[in-house]
């Protein structure tokens, strides 16, 4: 397969940054790795979760319901995203301290990142 830009959208002629971290699961890290993928911009914080993966259910005769693991996620290269998750290209880490200052070191980076690529 490949990675190809959607006919109806054109990124933007303006730099973008893409924040993760631990809770973007999901479609988010998939998301990510398009992102890196497609070279849309940098993507900074930290690793993705490691929580995507596409399941199917069945109802039961007592009312209940299951679901299993149906397919997984990989990149182009052939890596499991729910094993590996997406790394940020810069790494930077929000702990439990910056937000009791109120502070945001990831978004306090993006915003540097994004003044810089506008000189």
């Amino acid at each position: 397969g490949t990675f190809a830009p959607q006919p109806n959208w054109t990124p933007a002629a303006k730099p973008m940054i893409l924040l993760i971290n631990a809770v973007s699961l999901s479609d988010a890290e998939v998301t990510a790795n398009g992102f890196k993928t497609l070279k849309l911009g940098k993507v900074i914080g930290t690793e993705t979760y490691r929580w995507i993966i596409f399941t199917t259910g069945k109802g039961l005769v007592d009312g209940s319901y299951y679901r299993l693991p149906a397919w997984g996620c990989y990149t182009l290269d052939g890596k499991d995203l729910e094993r590996e998750g997406v790394a940020p290209d810069i790494y930077i880490k929000n702990t439990v301290k910056d937000r009791l200052e109120g502070k945001d070191p990831q978004l306090e980076r993006a915003i540097a990142e994004i003044l810089e690529m506008l000189e």
